[in-house]
């Protein structure tokens, strides 16, 4: 079973990555990370999510709104 799973986004000057792991309690946790390339601003959310099937579910989620809202995906990290 594959533990982690990273991903990435672009437009333009902007970036998304979606970060999904275990904690060291073994639960899954969604990690969101989003701002300007070469800029120190930028924003972090962690989501705890119920289980790997839910993760995922976000985490896909995640991908179709980035598509819409006109982002690249970039090759996982």
């Amino acid at each position: 079973m594959i533990d982690s799973h990273r991903l990435r986004w672009e437009r333009g000057t902007r970036y998304y990555e979606a970060h999904l792991a275990r904690d060291l309690f073994g639960d899954w946790v969604l990690t969101r990370v989003w701002g300007q390339r070469n800029s120190p601003l930028g924003k972090v959310l962690h989501t705890p999510c119920t289980s790997h099937d839910d993760a995922l579910c976000n985490l896909s989620r995640i991908a179709t709104r980035r598509r819409a809202h006109g982002y690249t995906s970039i090759e996982r990290l």
